[in-house]
């Protein structure tokens, strides 16, 4: 994908998001960011108990990078059926590449806010499961 093909990747995932609205029933609404870094975003998750992730959604508002990227994140999680271990095994630096660390320049932080908060909401999910061992 070209630099062009990524920045228009960037603005239809921004202008038209996927995964997008508040999700009903989450077990986890986890804040991220804030809008003196180029955007905010609510992860919405709903966990199915056995490690994998039963539905996911986004709230937010920002610039184009970060709208964009959290949704192209959204859509890869769906799209690959990704479980929670596997997410918070995923790369920032992998994943700026795959959005383009051309187009990103040093906006890696709004890039990262999606998949940040996602993994935020993941270990959430994670440490409000596990049994007390007390």
């Amino acid at each position: 994908m070209d630099r062009q093909d990524r920045i228009a990747r960037l603005v239809d995932h921004a202008t038209n998001p996927r995964y997008r609205g508040a999700l009903e029933n989450a077990d986890v609404a986890m804040p991220g960011g804030g809008p003196e870094c180029g955007g905010s975003v609510v992860v919405y998750l709903k966990g199915d108990g056995d490690g994998r992730i039963a539905d996911l959604s986004f709230t937010g508002a920002g610039d184009t990078i970060s709208m964009g990227a959290a949704s192209i994140i959204m859509q890869k999680v769906h799209d690959d059926n990704l479980s929670m271990a596997e997410v918070l095994d995923l790369d920032y630096g992998t994943f700026v590449e795959e959005l383009g660390s051309e187009v990103v320049g040093s906006r890696t932080r709004n890039a990262t806010l999606g998949l940040s908060t996602l993994k935020s909401a993941i270990r959430r999910y994670l440490r409000e499961r596990r049994p007390d061992t007390r």
